[in-house]
């Protein structure tokens, strides 16, 4: 079986950490509709509008995180969301 391309994400609150660790992809709502983030995406910074996160782990399960507004950043393989 060959082996799963992995995204490194962290999402973040001015608190603390909310999630850090690697995923098969992340969606997000963009302010120009929802996008979902893949291994190795093309380098990308763009404001989230009020919604929900999904994260889809290696292990198959899924992971929901709502937030009301946000940024997110894409490079070099990993993806940094600021809630």
């Amino acid at each position: 079986m060959a082996s799963q391309k992995l995204l490194q994400l962290t999402i973040s609150r001015v608190d603390g950490p909310v999630f850090d660790g690697e995923v098969i992809a992340v969606s997000v709502p963009g302010v120009e509709g929802d996008m979902q983030i893949l291994a190795h995406h093309e380098a990308l910074i763009s404001p989230l509008r009020k919604g929900s996160i999904t994260i889809y782990k290696a292990d198959g399960k899924k992971e929901s995180h709502l937030l009301e507004s946000g940024t997110l950043e894409v490079s070099n393989n990993h993806a940094t969301i600021l809630i």
